[in-house]
């Protein structure tokens, strides 16, 4: 992990969040801790009148609300007021990707290195396509209102990461170790001894070095349990559960949250696993192959308990990229979007514009 990637997750609020950027429910929160953090304020602001617009591109599937999505808030008359929706008169308008905005929204700059967390928002910024309107006022009493309602909505926001990337992972060690260390689950652990590894190639070079491919394993061990990032270790022995394959056909099958598809997307998943995942002739052999390298039998039941939610809460947290954004002459069943992660025109019309961090200032 480089110090970019040890940056982002150390400039983050603890856990992992609960609540999607700009979905309805986040939108819900943030009328309350915005109200709290005004009424803090309050002395402050003065007759201040401003409003913010931040838009969303590329919103995860299972929030269904197409291929942006907006909130804003208003300050006006001594009052103000939060609510989803696009605000074409704002006096700021910030649109960039849903996954980047959420990141950044994660960062929390109470108790954190200022360094840490300027070397965060920076690394981050490079990571989406922006459009700002407007500008924040040089207003001190409104910017520290504003980074207060910024900090607890840290607390909340979930992430969105590259799929099998150590940020991505860190997710995967917060659920599994919360889970098998908790009360109810860490007794059953005890007389366990399982080796589960994923690994993928053909990874985009922006995810991960040449040649370099990406994965987790998880190792349980009498009961302890460790995560880690990349391949499986040589050290560690021979995985008890392998899953090994080409990670461009996986991308939009590793976003599904299950809880919330239609049957249509259900369907619509089918039809393109059946597709994607195909035996490849040119390399004689699956796509995506599953084993038991070790010839252990398949996972105990104990374990089984501790990765039951993981799918769906890592595919809240996988970031929004397409095979088509990183790679070309894929074969068709890749390259294009799927009616069960996306439509088809979710980045039709968005351009690239100069970037700027959140308070609309440009980045040098």
């Amino acid at each position: 992990m480089n110090l970019s990637h040890r940056s982002i997750i150390a400039s983050m609020a603890d856990g992992i969040g609960e609540l999607s950027f700009a979905g309805e429910e986040w939108v819900a929160r943030a009328k309350t801790e915005m109200d709290i953090c005004h009424s803090l304020h309050r002395a402050a602001l003065g007759d201040v009148t401003f409003s913010l617009c931040e838009v969303a591109h590329n919103p995860p599937r299972y929030l269904d609300c197409g291929n942006k999505v907006s909130w804003h808030v208003i300050f006006e008359n001594g009052r103000v007021s939060v609510a989803s929706g696009f605000l074409d008169r704002a006096d700021l308008i910030i649109e960039g990707d849903h996954s980047v905005l959420s990141n950044l929204a994660r960062v929390q700059h109470t108790g954190r290195d200022p360094d840490i967390v300027s070397e965060a928002q920076t690394a981050l910024q490079k990571l989406s396509r922006w459009k700002v309107i407007g500008s924040l006022p040089e207003h001190s009493g409104l910017r520290g209102l504003l980074q207060s309602f910024h900090d607890r909505m840290a607390e909340v926001t979930l992430p969105r990461f590259v799929w099998m990337s150590p940020e991505w992972v860190a997710i995967a060690r917060h659920i599994l170790t919360t889970r098998a260390t908790s009360e109810k689950y860490r007794e059953s652990l005890s007389e366990v001894d399982y080796t589960f590894a994923e690994e993928f190639h053909s990874v985009p070079r922006y995810a991960s070095s040449p040649d370099e491919n990406l994965g987790f394993w998880v190792k349980v061990s009498r009961g302890n349990l460790v995560v880690g990032s990349g391949p499986l270790p040589r050290a560690l022995g021979e995985p008890d559960q392998l899953t090994f394959g080409d990670y461009r056909p996986t991308l939009p099958v590793g976003r599904t949250v299950n809880a919330a598809m239609s049957e249509d997307d259900q369907k619509s998943q089918a039809a393109y696993s059946k597709s994607a995942f195909q035996y490849d002739k040119e390399s004689e052999r699956p796509v995506i192959q599953q084993s038991s390298p070790s010839g252990k039998v398949p996972m105990p039941k104990e374990l089984s308990r501790i990765f039951a939610p993981l799918h769906d809460e890592l595919s809240k947290r996988t970031s929004g990229e397409l095979p088509s954004d990183f790679s070309s002459d894929l074969p068709p069943a890749w390259s294009q979007s799927a009616g069960f992660d996306r439509k088809d025109d979710y980045s039709k019309g968005w351009l690239r514009y100069d970037k700027v961090n959140l308070y609309g200032e440009a980045i040098s």
